[in-house]
């Protein structure tokens, strides 16, 4: 190649310039959303690290709640178990002389049978245990 064609050649690919606006104006909107796309992988992952750190703290929390109440009540002043009659065995707690029928309260398995069958109707919806980015 001499000099004038490579000259040519250069002013040639200098006066090309930028591309048309509208090639501009689609490849600034392409762009942007892929940006946008990136950014939310990255706030769905964030969201999914908070629910987990939430759902450990609340079950730390409920564990705590569990010990503090059950020390509170299962512990007399002096730092003893102090476990009611009714529950200890061949107690008279339940005696039927006093009007207790010596068995357990049919309100009482009514509510665990009905918050069974709402458990197990929500099932499918409870994801407790699965990751929950799975």
């Amino acid at each position: 190649m001499d000099e004038s064609s490579d000259l040519q050649w250069r002013q040639g690919w200098l006066a090309v310039g930028l591309p048309p606006s509208p090639v501009l104006a689609v490849s600034a909107i392409v762009t942007f959303f892929l940006y946008l796309t990136w950014q939310m992988d990255e706030y769905e992952e964030q969201l999914r690290r908070r629910t987990l750190a939430g759902l450990w703290v609340l079950l730390v929390l409920g564990a705590v709640a569990l010990v503090l109440l059950g020390s509170h009540a299962l512990v007399d002043g002096g730092g003893r178990i102090a476990v009611p009659v009714s529950w200890r065995w061949g107690g008279d707690g339940g005696s039927t002389e006093d009007g207790g029928a010596g068995g357990t309260s049919p309100w009482a398995v009514m509510a665990v049978l009905t918050l069974l069958l709402v458990l197990a109707s929500h099932k499918s919806s409870f994801q407790m245990f699965r990751p929950p980015w799975q």
